[in-house]
C-alpha cells in the first residue's frame, strides 16, 4: 500500500468525533490520527448512541467536522435473542448519527462487515452486488448502511471482515491463548475471509478521507485464509501445530449461521490507496509480535463495542 497523505482535509486541528471508543477497532483509529486532527473520543459509557436525543446534542454542541462510528453489536450468536437490541445499536443508530451529522455538515464514517452477503458466491463480493444476510447480525448491519444512506448526510461506509487488534479480543488472540497454554484445539476450516488487522484498517480509512472517498468501500488484508489457516500460522509460530486440527462447520454447533465465504473484493480501494493492504500472514505476525510485548494481558470486556466478531 503505497503511503498517501493522511490529512482529509485542509483546514487545521480538524474536529473529530470517534463513537465508540472502548472498542478494537476505535483504538487503531485514535492511535493512527492524524497530526491535524482534534480528536474526541467517547465510549459507550460516555455516549450511548442508541440515545438520540444525547447524541444529537453532542454533535449539536462539538460540530465535528467528522464523525466516526466505530460503535456496534457484534456478538453474533446473542443476536439472534437480542434483536431488539442489535437492530437499535447496528440498525438504529447509524441513521440516527446521520441525520444529526448533516444539520453540522459533518462527514460521517461508518463500519460494516462481509456479514451483509450470503457467503454463497464463487468469486469475492463487489461493494455493489446484492447483499443478503443469513443472521440478524447482518441483517442489522446491511440496516445501519441503508439507514445512514438514507439520512442524506455526506458519509463513507467500509465493509471489512475478521478483525483482530491489539486492543479487544478476537478469533487469532483467543488461538494464541490457547497455543501458549498448550491446549488441544478445533478450527473450523471451511469458511474462507480476509483476516484484517485494525491497525492496518485504520490506516487505510485516514487514507481514504485523505482521498476523499465517499460511498460504500469493501477494505481489507490482502489474500483469503479460512479459520483454520489462521490458527495453523499462530500455532507453528508456538511450534504446537500438532495440537490443532481442522474441523467443519457442522462440528462447531452455532446459533447464528455463518457466510461460507464472505470474501470482499478489495479492487476500489486498493486504487484509491495505492495497492492492496499488507498480507495477512504478515499482519498476523506484527499483532503476534505486538501481543508478546505487551505487558500485561488484556481482560475482555463485555460491552457489545468491543467484542468483535467479523
Amino acid at each position: 500500500m503505497r503511503p498517501l497523505p493522511c490529512t482529509w482535509q485542509s483546514a487545521r486541528n480538524v474536529r473529530v468525533l470517534l463513537l465508540g471508543a472502548g472498542g478494537m477497532l476505535a483504538h487503531d483509529l485514535a492511535r493512527n490520527a492524524p497530526p491535524d486532527v482534534s480528536l474526541t473520543p467517547l465510549a459507550r459509557a460516555e455516549l450511548d448512541v442508541t440515545d438520540h436525543v444525547a447524541l444529537a446534542r453532542t454533535i449539536r454542541d462539538l460540530r465535528p467536522a467528522l464523525v466516526m462510528n466505530a460503535a456496534g453489536y457484534t456478538r453474533v450468536d446473542d443476536a439472534e435473542r437480542e434483536r431488539d437490541l442489535v437492530f437499535a445499536v447496528n440498525g438504529l443508530a447509524p441513521g440516527a448519527i446521520g441525520r444529526a451529522a448533516a444539520t453540522v455538515r459533518a462527514v460521517v464514517v461508518h463500519f460494516s462487515t462481509d456479514y451483509v452477503f450470503d457467503g454463497e458466491a464463487r468469486t469475492a463480493y463487489r461493494e455493489e452486488d446484492r447483499p443478503h444476510p443469513v443472521n440478524v447480525y447482518g441483517e442489522s448491519k446491511l440496516a445501519g448502511e441503508r439507514t445512514l444512506a438514507a439520512s442524506g448526510v455526506d458519509h463513507l461506509i467500509i465493509r471489512t471482515q475478521w478483525l483482530f487488534g491489539t486492543g479487544g479480543r478476537s478469533f487469532p488472540r483467543t488461538m494464541r491463548d490457547r497455543a501458549v497454554q498448550r491446549l488441544e484445539t478445533r478450527a473450523v476450516a471451511d469458511q474462507t475471509g480476509r483476516p484484517t488487522y485494525t491497525a492496518d484498517l485504520a490506516r487505510a480509512t485516514w487514507q481514504l478521507l485523505g482521498a476523499r472517498a465517499r460511498g460504500t468501500f469493501h477494505v481489507a488484508n490482502a489474500g483469503c485464509a479460512s479459520r483454520y489457516d489462521v490458527a495453523r500460522r499462530v500455532f507453528a509460530r508456538e511450534r504446537v501445530e500438532d495440537l490443532l486440527t481442522p474441523c467443519a462447520t457442522g462440528d462447531v454447533p452455532t446459533i447464528a449461521r455463518r457466510p461460507a465465504r464472505g470474501v470482499l473484493d478489495t479492487t476500489r480501494a486498493d486504487i484509491l490507496l495505492g495497492g492492496p493492504l499488507p498480507a495477512w500472514e504478515e499482519s498476523l505476525d506484527r499483532f503476534l509480535e505486538a501481543l508478546g510485548e505487551q505487558a500485561d494481558p488484556l481482560s475482555e470486556s463485555h460491552s457489545p463495542e468491543s467484542r468483535p466478531a467479523r
